[in-house]
């Protein structure tokens, strides 16, 4: 009977093995109703739950009146303090988690619970592009035209970098007929979601509009409408110094500016291509007749692995050139680029 009995504790060892549950997350409701899962995140509000008998479901936050959870999350509070440990509700519906960082366990409300298991988001995402254009005729017609525009962005939680730049150089028959370059930096401090405040500076110099090198120094604030990766639009509004050296005498002028931006780019039709609108104005404070306006219009049609080719109009508007230049300058682009994120 002995190796029968041993059958039957093995048989009955294993069966109770399989047969235990497995741990699961437990969320009560308000109105009484009670869900087994995994908790996921939870965020805006909606507390994202993986059951085995519906998959992931969608909860109000403000609807849920205990958790009891198996395994660790991490909680962010509405005050950015950040702790990761076992999280419960206790008999008078304060959440406590029990975490290492301290001896006894936190307690706060669940109203103030900001999100559970956010995502992982790297210290800054870094974005850019460059573009070039380039073209060269030889023979009758001796021309040689370039172009170079590049930009780079670092964007954390609550600031955000951008460093950019463009140069253009044309000659024909040996004799240089445009040679112009702009750079520009800003810094954005990002109040809320969509507020930011914002300094900014560039630099400019057109041999063929006699304009030695053009400063602009700034600071105001901006409106972050979207910021997706199918869809970006920031709007701003501040004050600049403005100083500008020319090569003929007499010209050279500084003064205080108001200025303005809008900022636009959207993919259409599953990212086959995308728009941009970039627009920048400086009016003079002293003088409303001295206004230096410059947009940067095109299509940008992605490739494969990165690379893009872009349609680009520039406009250029100065109401206020060296003596005997136009106004407006306009250029139309065509360039070959690539891209990164």
């Amino acid at each position: 009977m002995k190796p029968m009995k041993t059958f039957a504790f093995l048989c009955a060892l294993l069966f109770s093995a399989t047969w235990t549950p497995l741990l699961a997350d437990e969320i009560r409701m308000k109105n009484g109703d009670r869900i087994s899962g995994r908790v996921i995140s939870m965020d805006s509000g909606t507390l994202t739950v993986e059951t085995e008998y519906a998959g992931k479901i969608a909860i109000r936050w403000n609807q849920v009146e205990a958790l009891q959870a198996d395994s660790p999350v991490h909680i962010v509070l509405e005050d950015e303090t950040r702790a990761h440990g076992m999280l419960k509700t206790t008999s008078d519906g304060i959440l406590e988690l029990d975490t290492d960082d301290v001896t006894r366990p936190l307690e706060f409300l669940p109203s103030r619970v900001a999100a559970i298991n956010p995502p992982i988001t790297p210290p800054a995402k870094i974005t850019g592009r460059v573009n070039a254009g380039l073209d060269v005729k030889k023979g009758n017609t001796d021309t040689e035209a370039y172009h170079v525009d590049t930009e780079l962005v670092a964007r954390t939680e609550k600031n955000r970098y951008t460093l950019g730049g463009e140069a253009n150089r044309e000659e024909e028959s040996g004799v240089k007929t445009a040679d112009n370059w702009l750079a520009y930096t800003s810094y954005d401090h990002f109040l809320s979601e969509k507020w930011f405040l914002y300094t900014n500076a560039s630099f400019e110099k057109d041999d063929f509009k006699d304009l030695s090198l053009r400063t602009t120094l700034g600071a105001g604030s901006g409106y972050q409408f979207y910021e997706t990766a199918l869809r970006n639009l920031s709007a701003e509004a501040g004050i600049s110094y403005v100083n500008e050296d020319y090569d003929v005498n007499n010209q050279d002028d500084d003064y205080a500016a108001g200025r303005w931006s809008v900022k636009f780019d959207r993919y259409l039709f599953d990212k086959f291509f995308q728009l941009f609108h970039h627009h920048e104005g400086i009016v003079s404070l002293e003088d409303t007749e001295q206004v230096v306006i410059r947009a940067r219009t095109g299509v940008r049609i992605p490739l494969r692995n990165g690379f893009n080719t872009t349609l680009q109009y520039n406009w250029d508007w100065d109401n206020s050139p060296a003596a005997g230049n136009d106004r407006v300058d306009e250029r139309y682009l065509f360039t070959l680029g690539y891209s990164w994120e």
